[in-house]
């Protein structure tokens, strides 16, 4: 089972938000305190080389979110690929038979070995699929798999052939700031609070994950293309995790959008994200991944 740490990086930044006179409204997108309209920050959006959409992965509106702007961005930016947290490496043959027509759903969750691969409920994550499949439009996996990021951080980036880590290269160091955000979660995992080593590969495992979904992103760039990476919420707040390791790969151009749930008169801190698109409360909550 995939680690859970990035809901409770949420939490602790969801903690940050500050109230404002004019309130946000369901519908609208909020940037630098500030409400901007959707062509606006879409025209702002496409102009990037890379635009990271949070989620938690059980959140339904979140994924409706994402598919509306994804289309809206595809309506600037027609050299798009959108890029999967989702997947591991291995599963790329896959996704382009299935962009290309060639499969069904049943044999694209088959072949992706999906329950195994991810494990959330794949109706929440197939429209943005169809619309993939549809359009013509690339889909790219950007994960690895918990064997090969546990060998990366054994072993050392230097000391695993290029050809079995798929070119990606060692992690920059973690920012202060993220550095004492996973040093909280690994604490209230109770994963042994006076065993350093055990943090230092823990710290290291999450920047392997992070430098991983920025490398397949930082490749599809080389491209032209306008790369959209979909992941978990932990990976993007305050830039600190996949958009960090993008700057140490010269990506310098990259916008991080979230989904925010709009409960009563307050705004994510604005260092949260570039942009958040505010959603109506859920209606029934589960945990944050």
């Amino acid at each position: 089972m995939r680690p859970r740490w990035p809901w409770i990086l949420l939490t602790l930044a969801l903690a940050t938000g500050h109230a404002y006179g004019d309130c946000p409204s369901t519908g609208q997108w909020w940037q630098a305190g500030g409400a901007v309209d959707a062509p606006t920050l879409l025209a702002q959006a496409a102009k990037q080389q890379v635009v990271l959409l949070g989620e938690q992965h059980d959140a339904e509106d979140h994924h409706r979110w994402q598919l509306h702007t994804l289309a809206g961005l595809y309506a600037h930016r027609a050299d798009m690929v959108i890029g999967l947290e989702m997947l591991p490496r291995s599963a790329q043959p896959v996704l382009d038979r299935w962009v290309a027509g060639e499969l069904t759903e049943t044999a694209l969750l088959a072949e992706t070995r999906w329950e195994e691969a991810w494990g959330f409920d794949a109706a929440l994550y197939m429209p943005i699929f169809h619309f993939a499949r549809l359009q013509a439009i690339p889909l790219v996996a950007l994960n690895i798999t918990p064997e090969l990021r546990q060998r990366l951080v054994q072993e050392g980036f230097d000391q695993v052939p290029a050809d079995q880590r798929y070119g990606i290269p060692a992690p920059l160091p973690a920012h202060a700031a993220y550095q004492q955000r996973l040093t909280q979660v690994f604490e209230q995992h109770g994963m042994g609070q006076e065993n350093p080593a055990m943090l230092s590969r823990f710290t290291q495992a999450q920047l392997a994950w992070d430098t991983a979904m920025a490398h397949g992103l930082a490749e599809a760039v080389k491209e032209g293309a306008l790369a959209v990476g979909l992941m978990g919420l932990g990976h993007v707040i305050y830039g600190h995790g996949v958009e960090h390791q993008l700057e140490g790969m010269g990506i310098q151009h990259t916008l991080s959008l979230l989904p925010w749930e709009q409960a009563e008169c307050r705004v994510t801190d604005p260092a949260l994200a570039d942009a958040v698109f505010v959603l109506p409360p859920s209606l029934t909550r589960g945990p944050t991944n």
